[in-house]
């Protein structure tokens, strides 16, 4: 067992996946059913049920690589915003020909596990994320069969490997290595049958004791499009005359939806139909990069050719009498170097996507806010600077690009999907790996079009008071599905993808009664990276 390094005092951290949430204070052994409340087993009696599931779970993930590679890709889901794996979710998921329920029977029994089940409705794995010593899911190692099972007992904490209980650690203590635990998950409340077990027939479905807990409204949260405010100077004047037409948040001829058809067509309420102008070019207008992304692609440092990513090689730094500079705290407190950002544009009209390269340094991502105190002098002592560096209170910069920096191109209706994908990656220096990848492509009927002119407002036809359809129909549209062959660095970093719709508009609103006249341009998140696009 590999050596630990233990935090005192912090006690708990193992129990569960989130314990004691304020906002539905419930009792950890009752489920709901039809509305009532039903005691499960008190914590003893289903300690001996986690502590036997942990040394099943153990011999599996010591075994197989692929039961390791299945709980991490579950895991970095976050169904409910945490790492956690809920059991009832996952033991029907097949893993390389056999259900995960079934590998599991393989390492114990058939009764075992079911037993398991009807006394543990709640049964999680989750991998924790300890920021105390950088260890995160995305950065398991599935390669190594020595990652311990964790179970949080009354009196210790125990942690299994290949079916043995190899170390107990005292309450409270925290390896500094990756674990499985296993818990009851305290986020959820599940249906329950007679027995008390999870049902597992017809559609799995679960309740969360709190909204905030689902992780599918944090995938749109995060997916959804949102707005940011910027100068007027830094708006194309084409954008500004876009919202000038089309500037409403309804359903009539006037929404805001319609500026992509006057950018490339100059379709206007007044004049419907028009032609493409050859001229227009999309292109991204700015970036934005989560903080937390740092501990994401800063981990790649530290040998052979992966060492081109800057990290921080000290997190404090001092100075006696006068104060350091930014520019000596970033060579006392960083690697040299700068992140790889790759944009992969897909679109219906190429094999492949269009590949373009942002190298950015850390100071132009992130203000770091670093902490800066002063120790004054005495007759005994000089006075000294101090400085702390945290990458969790880093905030994002916005950083502009030159408009031919990243471009879409035109976007011809005629010929092209009403989507496109934007997929962003921070590229490290590996094996380069061939895939292919399919895409929906959704073809405005050419009845639309009269070779390159476009013949109405948005996809349907304008009724007759006035308002016009963006509505994706089977009437309007032709569904299809594109294949693009993609090469990627092996161990390069997936910051996410976004589709970008035809039908999205480029100006969601206009700031009012200022001096300096701004706009809230639509933006797109990744849930890493945000950017704004400009049609020039």
């Amino acid at each position: 067992m590999r050596k630990l390094f233990l935090i005192f005092g912090i006690v708990g951290f193992l129990l569960s996946a989130c314990s004691n949430d304020d906002y539905f204070n419930e009792n950890a052994n009752d489920v709901l059913k039809n509305n009532e409340r039903i005691s499960v087993l008190n914590a003893k009696d289903k300690e001996k049920f986690l502590v036997s599931f942990a040394g099943v779970l153990s011999k599996a993930t010591y075994e197989r690589k692929d039961v390791r590679e299945f709980l991490k890709i579950e895991s970095l889901k976050q169904f409910d915003k945490n790492y956690d794996v809920l059991y009832y979710l996952i033991k029907d998921e097949v893993v390389s020909g056999e259900s995960f329920r079934d590998i599991l029977i393989s390492y114990s029994s058939k009764e075992t596990i079911e037993d398991i089940e009807t006394n543990v409705p709640l049964l999680n794995i989750l991998i924790p994320e300890i920021m105390f010593f950088d260890v995160k899911p995305e950065n398991l190692d599935t390669e190594d069969k020595e990652i311990p099972v964790v179970v949080s007992r009354d009196s210790e904490t125990s942690l299994f490997l290949n079916g043995e209980k190899e170390l107990s650690l005292q309450k409270g203590e925290i390896p500094d290595f990756h674990v499985f635990v296993v818990n009851e998950n305290s986020r959820v409340v599940a249906p329950v049958d007679i027995k008390g077990s999870l049902k597992s027939t017809g559609v799995k479905s679960i309740m969360f004791k709190s909204p905030n807990y689902d992780g599918s409204l944090k995938e749109q949260e995060e997916s959804t499009t949102k707005s940011a405010l910027v100068r007027r100077h830094l708006v194309g004047s084409k954008e500004i005359l876009a919202y000038n037409h089309f500037n409403k948040d309804d359903g009539s001829i006037y929404q805001k939806a319609f500026q992509r058809d006057f950018i490339y067509y100059g379709i206007t309420p007044e004049n419907k139909s028009g032609n493409l102008n050859r001229s227009v070019s999309e292109y991204i207008r700015f970036i934005e990069v989560d903080p937390r992304t740092y501990f994401k692609i800063a981990d790649q440092t530290g040998t052979g050719s992966n060492s081109d990513d800057p990290d921080i090689k000290d997190f404090t730094a001092s100075q006696e009498k006068r104060e350091l500079s930014k520019e000596e705290l970033l060579d006392r407190m960083w690697t040299k170097g700068s992140y790889d950002f790759k944009f992969e544009i897909v679109t219906s009209t190429k094999q492949h996507p269009q590949i373009v390269y942002v190298p950015l340094k850390p100071n132009e991502l992130w203000n770091f806010n670093i902490k800066h105190t002063r120790r004054h002098s005495t007759a005994f002592r000089r006075s000294k600077n101090y400085y702390k560096i945290d990458p969790n209170k880093f905030t994002s910069k916005r950083v502009y690009l030159d408009y031919r920096q990243i471009s879409f191109g035109k976007w011809n209706l005629s010929e092209e999907s009403i989507y496109r994908y934007v997929n962003v990656m921070e590229e490290d220096e590996s094996i380069s790996k061939t895939s292919t990848s399919t895409y929906e492509s959704t073809r405005v009927h050419t009845s639309k079009f009269n070779g390159e002119a476009k013949l109405s407002v948005g996809l349907g036809d304008v009724t007759a008071s006035g308002g016009a359809s963006a509505e994706v129909t089977n009437s309007n549209t032709i569904k299809q599905s594109n294949t693009v062959t993609i090469t990627r660095k092996e161990l390069s970093d997936n910051l996410g993808s976004i589709k970008i719709f035809f039908y999205d508009p480029i100006i969601d609103g206009r700031r009012r009664r200022s001096r300096r006249r701004a706009y809230y341009v639509h933006t797109y998140n990744t849930g890493y990276v945000k950017f704004a696009i400009s049609v020039k």
